[in-house]
């Protein structure tokens, strides 16, 4: 029977917090699920709608070059139509998954029953760092006083001309359209981006709380992590964030690429970069179970190497040197009780001392990059592409 922790229900990560309780009061979130759709119709009309209108006003929806044109401007419908709904998607995809992780710690019998009050505490303080006000007014100061002061539009440094920025004697300003894009569009993206990485941080310091206690692994268990390997397949939910910078990432891509004919030689190295950061990201949380993973497998393969020395001697004692042996000991099959020792000894012998697999770091690499495959058909012709296909298929 598995264990059932008395403050169980407030371990999550997704819902609650300060902001969370603000929607639900002005009436964005019925109840407590997520209701995806309703904010996304409510967050874009209060982004991308006024920016529309605004730009159409002051003349800037399509204006004298792309740069200058609202709406070819990729990187603006990436931000809006697809960051932000992903954001509120993630919710549904990645919180639940982190808490079910979470409880499988309890679940699968890996908690001491003298560690279940360390683990009761680490359950109250995520709810704490969750519900606390001060880190969301952080990001919020962050996302509006950060997007104000860093931008070039307006502090007049740019002399190149946007559909936000308006011409001046001493350079460029920004227009209504780029006022509200800075002022309002640009910082809600961002708190609710800050708001997920704080969300993250709650989830790895859960972790290392987990991973300072004396863990029941297994040396021998199926998944070759130990018991841990739920953790990976946990953290695959994560790739939504990279997923949703991707979109952003290669929408400003695009536009380089097709309006003002940029090399996609010169985005290479930021790709690499990108991808690198992605993998820590995701999976470098994990990399706090390696100490307990390196001291599971050690003290696996020396429990085991001393049954070995046991279960060998006995078996040769008895069918090589025909002598009395343990029968208790070798079982009733002992040929199979050697092979089927063999193979846990094995399975000791290739215990990964990290809870992910290589196939789980190229699943996470393919959901990141998938956004950036449509570039392809902007440097190359459709057909070499079909060329390529044909080739990949053969």
């Amino acid at each position: 029977m598995s264990t059932v922790l008395a403050h169980e229900s407030e371990l999550g990560f997704e819902m609650g917090g300060p902001a969370y309780r603000l929607m639900q009061r002005i009436g964005l979130i019925k109840g407590e699920g997520p209701c995806i759709g309703r904010r996304f119709v409510a967050f874009v009309l209060i982004t991308w709608v006024p920016l529309l209108v605004l730009s159409l006003i002051e003349g800037r929806a399509m204006g004298a070059t792309p740069r200058e044109s609202f709406l070819l401007d990729f990187a603006t419908y990436a931000r809006f139509f697809l960051a932000i709904p992903l954001l509120f998607v993630a919710e549904a995809v990645a919180g639940p998954r982190l808490r079910a992780a979470g409880l499988h710690f309890v679940k699968a019998d890996f908690i001491r029953p003298a560690d279940l009050p360390a683990v009761e505490a680490a359950v109250v303080r995520t709810r704490q760092r969750r519900e606390a006000l001060l880190p969301e007014l952080i990001f919020l100061g962050i996302a509006v006083f950060g997007a104000w002061f860093t931008v070039e539009a307006w502090t007049g440094s740019s002399a190149s001309a946007s559909w936000n920025s308006v011409a001046r004697p001493d350079g460029t300003g920004l227009s209504l359209t780029g006022l509200w894009y800075y002022v309002v569009a640009v910082p809600v993206l961002q708190f609710f981006g800050f708001r997920w990485v704080w969300r993250l941080v709650i989830w790895t310091l859960f972790l290392r709380e987990m991973a300072r206690l004396d863990l029941a692994t297994v040396p021998t268990h199926a998944d070759g992590a130990g018991g841990l390997g739920f953790l990976g397949a946990a953290h695959l939910s994560i790739a939504i964030f990279p997923f949703a910078a991707s979109c952003i990432l290669s929408a400003h891509v695009a536009f380089q690429l097709y309006f003002e004919s940029a090399s996609i030689e010169a985005f290479k190295g930021l790709l690499v970069v990108y991808l690198i950061a992605v993998e820590v990201i995701c999976l470098g949380p994990l990399m706090l179970f390696v100490p307990l993973l390196a001291r599971t497998r050690r003290q696996g393969l020396r429990e085991y190497s001393v049954l070995a020395d046991s279960l060998n001697r006995n078996f040769e004692q008895k069918w090589v040197r025909g002598k009395p042996a343990d029968e208790q000991f070798l079982g009733s099959a002992d040929i199979s009780s050697v092979c089927d020792y063999s193979t846990c000894f094995k399975l000791i012998q290739d215990m990964r001392v990290i809870p992910f697999t290589r196939q789980q770091v190229v699943q996470i690499a393919v959901v990141a990059m998938l956004p950036c495959l449509p570039l392809a058909f902007l440097v190359l012709p459709i057909g070499e592409l079909l060329k390529l296909l044909a080739k990949a298929l053969v």
